[in-house]
């Protein structure tokens, strides 16, 4: 039976107050009461040492969340965090789904970022010929108040650009994240044994770069895609084509404003490397290709074990052919003071990331009430004319103004295995849960709670599965029964 893919469309549309009352609202008071108390309370659970001035959670954010979703994926990459069960595991429901989204916002609060995943949800809802329900998730969680960012390897995506309209248009989504790299078996017309080096997939990036170039024109929404990749022994000598590709043409910056790298873990069916890339490693490559040594901890996400976190602006090739960068995260006392400062005075803004009217006017009402910042600001921008390469920081202004110059954040995972994460555990591991900024809100005996995701990978992931595979069955055992 053919199944129709299309969305279809959505009669629950819901008229919502005017941008401008929303603007003054957020104006006058941008951040609420319930978020302010959620961030102190996760301000508490973070051990003493990692109450800093850099320190994200609990004064930006109370963590990143996620959602348990379709288990799916069709691929079957050699670093798949996703257990041998995953693709027998039920599609949940949409009130599951809602369900799980409205425990995330319990501790997230307004703006937080949300991740949409399980498997590759895309893929998964796609395939079983339900991508209406997809819109209807990330419409929901929109509509609470979140910033869901979809994860995929967006192959869907490419060859069904309406299916990616829809999403922006109908659903609200404003955040991707796209993972492509060497490790992928299933992506049509890359066979894994083909690909020698991250350079062979250049024309793929090139490829979504016109996908979301495309949908923003179609639509007349911005969206922004992260560009995540799994380093291992195949790639990492390569991790710099990833880096030169970036700095090739403005646009791929436009398009990808984040590169996310996670070096790989010992978690579901990976096939682990003889010689496993370490964080430092990774990091390491990623400075080298930039011809900068980017400083792992001018921000703190959490644990410093766990992320790291580097922005750099990319410049046009020079006389030599070859791009620039500048690093705008530097080892120096403006550049931490100048990240304290944001944190201090924008904390509680959350992941929006956007530049609409409503989240200008957020930014500015904070901004109010903390003129000094702009002090900071200037002794930061002042400063960096002594990290200058080649260009005069007035040039490097003008280019950025031009849109010659893009800026692309540059982000580290570090995730634990199950080894790591067994009885007796060691003090740093228990810190690093406990200020865990990446934890998703899962139903355990029949509460709510929110789970570290190296906690789920490493050992929950695989149960959990095994008990709703053996859930759905008997729901078919009790519904055969009852036909019959």
């Amino acid at each position: 039976m053919h199944t129709d893919n299309r969305p279809t469309p959505d009669s629950s549309i819901q008229p919502q107050q005017s941008v401008w009352s929303r603007a003054l609202r957020r104006f006058l008071r941008p951040v609420s009461n319930h978020k302010r108390r959620l961030l102190d309370a996760r301000w508490e659970e973070l051990p003493v040492d990692l109450r800093t001035d850099r320190q994200a959670v609990g004064r930006q954010m109370t963590h990143c969340g996620y959602t348990m979703g379709a288990a799916f994926c069709s691929f079957g990459c050699t670093h798949c965090y996703l257990p041998k069960n995953a693709n027998s595991a039920p599609l949940p429901t949409l009130l599951e789904m809602q369900e799980q989204i409205d425990a995330n916002y319990a501790v997230l609060g307004e703006f937080g970022a949300l991740q949409i995943t399980g498997g590759d949800v895309v893929d998964a809802y796609w395939k079983a010929g339900q991508s209406d329900e997809l819109i209807k998730i990330i419409r929901y969680a929109t509509g609470k108040g979140l910033v869901p960012m979809l994860m995929t390897h967006g192959q869907v995506l490419l060859e069904n650009p309406d299916y990616f309209d829809a999403l922006v248009s109908k659903a609200g989504l404003r955040k991707l994240a796209i993972h492509i790299d060497m490790t992928q078996a299933g992506r049509a017309g890359y066979p894994i044994k083909s690909l020698k080096r991250e350079a062979d997939l250049h024309p793929l990036r090139d490829a979504f770069v016109e996908l979301i170039e495309g949908v923003a024109e179609r639509t007349g929404r911005p969206i922004s895609a992260s560009h995540t990749v799994t380093v291992t022994e195949a790639n990492i000598s390569s991790l710099g084509d990833i880096v030169e590709w970036f700095g090739r043409s403005p646009r791929n910056a436009v398009a990808f404003r984040m590169l996310s790298v996670q070096p790989e873990a010992n978690v579901g069916r990976t096939r682990y490397s003889i010689n496993p890339v370490t964080p430092e490693r990774a990091w390491s490559s990623l400075s080298r290709a930039l011809d900068l040594d980017l400083v792992r901890d001018s921000v703190l996400f959490g644990h410093p074990e766990c992320s790291s976190v580097a922005a750099v602006l990319l410049r046009p090739a020079g006389a030599n052919g070859k791009a620039g960068a500048l690093d705008l995260m530097p080892d120096s006392k403006e550049a931490r003071h100048l990240v304290s400062e944001i944190l201090r005075v924008f904390g509680g803004v959350g992941s929006r990331g956007s530049s609409d009217l409503v989240a200008n006017a957020q930014r500015a009402g904070l901004l109010l009430r903390r003129p000094l910042f702009l002090v900071a600001v200037a002794s930061y921008l002042w400063s960096l004319r002594k990290k200058r390469t080649g260009a005069s920081l007035v040039r490097t202004a003008l280019d950025l103004v031009r849109g010659r110059s893009r800026p692309i954040s540059l982000v580290m995972h570090n995730f634990m295995n199950a080894a790591e994460l067994a009885a007796p555990r060691s003090q740093v591991v228990d810190d690093r849960l406990a200020a865990c900024s990446f934890k998703g809100a899962v139903k355990q005996n029949g509460k709510w709670q929110a789970v570290p995701m190296c906690s789920m990978n490493g050992v929950e992931r695989e149960q959990l599965y095994e008990q709703q595979i053996a859930a759905s069955r008997q729901t078919e055992l009790v519904s055969l029964q009852r036909a019959s």
